[in-house]
């Protein structure tokens, strides 16, 4: 969902919520303000973040600590993620740009009004500097060069990011902790770099990779460079296997997955990540869940290296 109104009328919904009379706020106001996280529920109720911003907006006059909270809050909409992902750094971006960039990546609701009403928003926040007269527009604050801080809920894939595509693959293999469960049905041996760089054995003793067998896997090379990788891995005390799958036997599940002993996030395939084709990785409430199955096709494969066609070292 994307505003369509000035911060001013959202605030003013916010304030009546605070206030315990929340039937004095149209519920599209409302909405919006459950979509970045400030109020909750029905009846409508300030969530922690949104007491936080009440607070110092409009008991403390606080301008800093509301600012800050605001900042927080629009940074997590994926729609200003993805604009300060794909746009940050980017010389001459301006309203057009973040329109294009809103639509490649298939946003509902994009209008002239919201575009204008995010890039207003996110001003204020801080996440860029827009000027709605030129159409101007530089972004401030990205997660892709915040140092430390988490991975965002959703991480875009764009053609125009090809380096930094691979970049957050790696930043999404290591936030993983415990174990690494990577579920691809068309996984390419390239990936194993990946994992060759995010896996930190201090963190991480488990890596299980789980694939169709392609026929891009044949020959003696993947092979090869599988078992090199277990092989390194192995002296960081880490256990790597790459299974393979019959399709017939996985059928019913389309999605690819990376799951932690913590977190899960769906996934575009590896050769989507290394082509930059507009997709996202995006964290799952459905941890538990994608565990239990990959669990139940796992038990269904084969290793890779004693697969039927794989070639001998």
């Amino acid at each position: 969902m994307l505003p369509d109104r000035g911060w001013k009328t959202y605030e003013d919904a916010l304030r009546r919520v605070g206030e315990r009379r929340p039937e004095n706020a149209d519920e599209p106001l409302l909405a919006f303000l459950d979509v970045i996280g400030l109020v909750t529920g029905d009846p409508r109720a300030l969530t922690e973040d949104g007491s936080a911003y009440f607070a110092a907006r409009f008991i403390r006059g606080d301008e800093d600590a509301a600012g800050a909270v605001l900042h927080r809050r629009v940074m997590a909409h994926p729609a200003a993620t993805a604009i300060t992902q794909l746009l940050a750094g980017v010389p001459g971006a301006d309203r057009d740009r973040a329109e294009t960039v809103l639509r490649s990546q298939g946003f509902p609701g994009v209008t002239d009004r919201s575009v204008g009403s995010l890039l207003t928003l996110m001003d204020r926040a801080g996440l860029v500097e827009y000027n709605p007269r030129k159409a101007s527009l530089h972004v401030l604050d990205s997660p892709a060069t915040a140092v430390g801080e988490a991975v965002p809920p959703s991480v875009f894939i764009s053609p125009s990011t090809p380096y930094g595509n691979k970049v957050w693959l790696r930043r999404v293999l290591a936030e993983c902790e415990g174990s690494i469960d990577w579920l691809d049905k068309h996984f390419m041996p390239v990936a194993l770099e990946a994992l060759w760089e995010a896996v930190d054995g201090s963190r991480v003793s488990r890596v299980r990779v789980l694939s169709l067998r392609l026929s891009e896997h044949e020959g003696k090379r993947p092979l090869r460079q599988y078992r090199d990788l277990r092989r390194e891995f192995a002296e960081r005390s880490v256990a790597l296997s790459w299974r393979t799958i019959d399709s017939t036997k996985i059928r019913d599940t389309h999605d690819r997955w990376i799951i932690g002993d913590g977190s899960a996030r769906n996934v575009p395939n590896v050769n989507a990540i290394y082509t930059g084709q507009h997709s996202e990785l995006i964290l799952s409430g459905q941890r538990d869940e994608l565990a239990r199955l990959y669990d139940g096709y796992w038990a269904h494969a084969v290793p890779f290296d004693q697969a039927e066609g794989a070639s001998a070292a």
